[in-house]
């Protein structure tokens, strides 16, 4: 089996995807380069591990970008991706509240006082 010493050149960018990766770059959120770019997720990370283009460190951002490059995510990544998981978690359980009764789950739901 042979390798190549040529390194293999990079897939040509286009105007999204520049503009993607410097809104990435610059600390923009995922969900605002997607609705100004409409790239995917997905093709935003990893275009950034190709380009070697990373989101500033201790922001959900960074963190995909550790883990779009197969790398462990430093401290402070992963402080911020716990945290956005945990708003995600918390904003799930508070909309549980807001179903109708008729889609709520079964079963006492009342908190008693302990006396």
């Amino acid at each position: 089996m042979t390798t190549s010493v040529m390194p293999r050149p990079r897939p040509a960018l286009t105007a999204a995807h520049a503009v993607a990766l410097t809104l990435l770059r610059d600390g923009y959120t995922q969900r605002t380069i997607t609705a100004r770019t409409s790239i995917e997720p997905t093709d935003l990370y990893r275009l950034a591990a190709l380009h070697h283009i990373t989101a500033p460190h201790g922001t959900v951002e960074g963190h995909n970008c550790h883990e779009a490059r197969d790398e462990e995510p430093c401290t402070q990544c992963t402080h911020a991706h716990g945290r956005a998981h945990a708003r995600e978690y918390a904003q799930r359980r508070r909309t549980v509240g807001a179903l109708p009764r008729a889609l709520r789950p079964r079963g006492r739901q009342v908190r008693r006082a302990v006396r």
